[in-house]
């Protein structure tokens, strides 16, 4: 490890369960409320999240390693932005296929326009290799430039379940099935899962656009709406 990176002591698979139970919360609950639908979403690998206040990133999970970004629109790091930023820069010290891997995917869902030329804008950077988290910056100011958008996701489960409840108001039904639907999608990540009628009504939702979103946001991990 280069010795001007710091060493995160986070754990991948936590993080990865957490942005699981997270989608699957925000699958069932933007059929309540589908102006949220822009908080969370899957395409393929890459996990996007925002909280609607200026926050936004991306987390790639490859089989071998998760590459992170995110932009805070109010951190001070993007007072100094022209045409010469290039993104990139905050992932010195990572291996070459972590570069790769953020200029292909992650970087790819952080575009902004930057005095007419569309690039990468983003305030922090993190990533693993080996199962150890690195970045150039240390925790606390990860926090500060945009991790905290990841708040509930790196809690424990129980917690998590909580923080999910009280976020979205969740009713015992939804609860129940957001834990079912977690056990079964950790166990099998690559399954689909179907989910049958009474669970769609246990999402308790008659919202037409509501349940669009919902059936949208379940299809990108991998779960149906019958």
């Amino acid at each position: 490890m280069k010795k001007d990176l710091n060493n995160l002591h986070w754990d991948r698979e936590q993080l990865w369960k957490g942005c699981i139970l997270a989608s699957l919360a925000h699958s069932i609950m933007v059929a309540h409320y589908p102006e949220l639908s822009n908080e969370q979403s899957w395409d393929g690998l890459n996990y996007s999240v925002q909280d609607s206040s200026g926050t936004r990133g991306t987390i790639a999970f490859s089989s071998d390693y998760v590459v992170a970004a995110f932009r805070n629109d109010h951190s001070e790091r993007l007072n100094q932005v022209d045409i010469n930023y290039d993104a990139i820069r905050l992932f010195a010290g990572a291996p070459q296929v972590v570069i790769e891997i953020a200029e292909s995917e992650t970087l790819q869902y952080l575009l902004d326009d930057i005095e007419g030329f569309v690039k990468p804008l983003i305030t922090s950077s993190f990533w693993w290799t080996d199962n150890i988290c690195f970045s150039v910056d240390s925790q606390e100011i990860l926090l500060e430039q945009g991790v905290h958008v990841l708040e509930h996701q790196f809690m424990d489960f129980e917690d998590a379940i909580d923080a999910w409840q009280e976020y979205y108001g969740m009713l015992p039904g939804q609860i129940e099935l957001l834990i079912s639907l977690y056990s079964r999608k950790i166990a099998r990540p690559m399954e689909t899962i179907v989910l049958s009628k009474k669970e769609i009504n246990s999402i308790n939702s008659n919202d037409d656009i509501g349940l669009k979103e919902s059936k949208e946001s379940f299809g990108e991990i991998g779960i149906i709406l019958a």
